[in-house]
């Protein structure tokens, strides 16, 4: 199920044909709506939360994208619903693009939010010219994702949207699944990030300088983290595609390179991060023995951040 907005509040049914009752967030109903359609909703909440019930069955439902923040792919990681039949709470884990130009009415909107820590994932040079405007109430952990001295040459950035118009195109794309099997390990800022969760200090923010690469894969890590299934980590990944659309047609017209070749650089493919979950389970054949090794995450902990993190099966 998403909720987008399209002149209106539009809610799309991706669950089985039947009827279903929506609540909003007091639980008052509001309509009646069948699955697998598309419902135009009232009302003019800018990110309106309802609760849709079939039977015994609630899913809650927000605006994955969210309005007013002037961030490129500013997106919410909740209502994926795991392996149990759980879906991961909303308002929790945010991940976008960098907070570098933001007016008055985003800072005051994203206060709103609340964040607690926010994770830049960029490197030192990418930065530059390019800082992040700070929430007030946010601590701001500066931490690149990737480290230079792996072997990845790629000019102290991972800007590619720079790259593009210095680099050889198919090196690029050589480099993006390198840079993707060596996310996972050993990497101090998603032990940094899986920290904050583990410490319970949310909303958490974190972001690189498109919102797709190593904040993709930092997504897919929190998703994994509360048994969310490898394909709808992937399907959440795409998305950025679809974020993205917009500022990737600006980068077109000022390349050189076909816009084919700027769309698997500036886009994203499921090869790339399935790149990077294949090469955790071929160092450690599991995500639970990955956790442990990693993170230093047993089951008891994995447990409890799931009681945390998802809701309760009956609401």
């Amino acid at each position: 199920m998403e909720l987008r907005y399209e002149d209106g509040w539009l809610l799309e049914m991706d669950a089985d044909a039947g009827v279903y009752d929506v609540y909003d967030e007091k639980r008052c109903l509001l309509q009646q709506v069948t699955g697998n359609q598309r419902h135009l909703l009232s009302g003019n909440n800018k990110r309106p939360m309802l609760y849709i019930r079939k039977g015994k069955q609630t899913f809650v439902v927000k605006p994955r994208a969210l309005p007013d923040t002037g961030v490129v792919n500013f997106r919410d990681l909740g209502g994926y619903v795991n392996r149990d039949g759980q879906q991961v709470r909303y308002d929790c884990f945010y991940r976008s693009a960098p907070l570098c130009d933001l007016q008055k009415e985003h800072v005051e909107y994203l206060q709103q939010l609340h964040i607690q820590h926010i994770l830049d994932l960029r490197s030192d040079m990418e930065r530059k010219g390019k800082e992040d405007i700070h929430l007030p109430e946010a601590k701001y952990h500066p931490i690149s994702a990737i480290t230079f001295d792996q072997g990845i040459d790629v000019k102290g950035s991972f800007d590619f949207a720079t790259l593009l118009q210095q680099v050889d195109v198919t090196l690029l794309k050589n480099m993006m699944m390198q840079v993707y099997t060596k996310l996972p390990f050993d990497n101090p800022a998603y032990r940094l990030l899986v920290q904050v969760v583990l410490e319970e200090e949310v909303p958490v923010l974190f972001h690189c300088s498109a919102g797709k690469d190593r904040t993709g894969f930092g997504a897919a890590l929190l998703l994994l983290l509360l048994d969310v299934d490898e394909e709808t980590i992937l399907n959440d990944y795409v998305l950025s595609n679809q974020y993205r659309k917009k500022e990737n047609a600006k980068i077109y017209a000022q390349v050189a390179a076909s816009q084919t070749d700027v769309e698997a650089v500036m886009g994203v493919q499921k090869q790339y991060l399935r790149a990077a979950l294949q090469a955790i389970k071929q160092r450690y054949q599991t995500y639970e023995a990955y956790f442990q090794a990693e993170f230093g995450i047993d089951e008891t902990q994995r447990k409890h951040l799931k009681q945390r993190y998802l809701y309760p099966l009956n609401m």
